[in-house]
């Protein structure tokens, strides 16, 4: 039987990454995709590699003064828990996502901007971090400072993400049942990036483009709007900072 508390701690795994302290910046830009790191990876002066392990890199230099990490930071539930514990562990003190989602509104179409201002957990990676009645909440002052940057520039909306693990799942009865809670978008990766946030006291901000409308049906994911929407959301983030 296994008799230490824990077989692997952040810390440890940084560690093992030959991660040393003050090697992150304090502000980090996370994406999930790596083509939207990269994109990141352009404003910075100097940057360096932290590290990359199963397949998540990271790097920090700095823009405009200020030090600031960039990476992917998870697909999916599972892994965005374990990459957060990451960041947040290396000293990072404010992240903001930079992602997408599924819109549940007809009136909100694809390349739109959703600053998400609370979240609905139906992912199953959190359940091990918290309780059920537990409220995953992004930072006011961060989600009130991308509403105002989002919507001086693109069409942007304010509202709950549902964050779900099963994308062949979701089906009219689900979906409407998270409506009816509130969500206006769906996604994979919120909910733990917050709750781990949450966790640690890391302020936290989550921006999303829409790549697809549950809705009205349509597909986006190769639409060049939502494409635009990917390299506006990176350089309006970057103003941001």
């Amino acid at each position: 039987m296994m008799q230490r508390e824990i077989h692997l701690h952040p810390k440890g795994l940084l560690e093992f990454l030959q991660f040393r302290e003050g090697d992150f910046g304090k502000i980090g830009i996370i994406s999930g995709q790596q083509q939207r790191a990269q994109r990141c990876l352009q404003y910075l002066e100097n940057p360096v590699k932290n590290f990359t392990f199963l397949g998540y890199t990271f790097w920090t230099g700095f823009y405009k003064g200020k030090k600031i990490t960039v990476g992917n930071g998870g697909f999916y539930s599972p892994d965005s828990a374990f990459v957060t514990e990451l960041l947040c562990s290396g000293g990072i003190e404010t992240l903001i996502r930079i992602g997408s989602c599924g819109a549940l509104r007809e009136d909100i179409q694809i390349g739109d901007f959703i600053v998400v201002d609370s979240v609905i957990r139906g992912d199953g990676a959190t359940r091990y971090y918290v309780d059920d009645d537990f409220v995953a909440q992004p930072t006011q002052e961060l989600t009130d400072k991308l509403e105002e940057i989002f919507k001086n520039t693109a069409s942007t909306f304010k509202g709950a993400v549902w964050t779900t693990d099963a994308l062949f799942r979701e089906t009219k009865d689900i979906v409407n049942s998270y409506i009816n809670k509130g969500a206006i978008c769906v996604d994979m990766v919120t909910s733990p990036f917050v709750t781990v946030a949450n966790l640690y006291k890391v302020k936290v901000g989550v921006v999303l483009a829409v790549s697809d409308n549950l809705i009205t049906g349509e597909l986006g994911f190769s639409d060049y709007r939502f494409f635009e929407a990917e390299e506006k959301m990176t350089k309006i983030v970057f103003e941001l900072v």
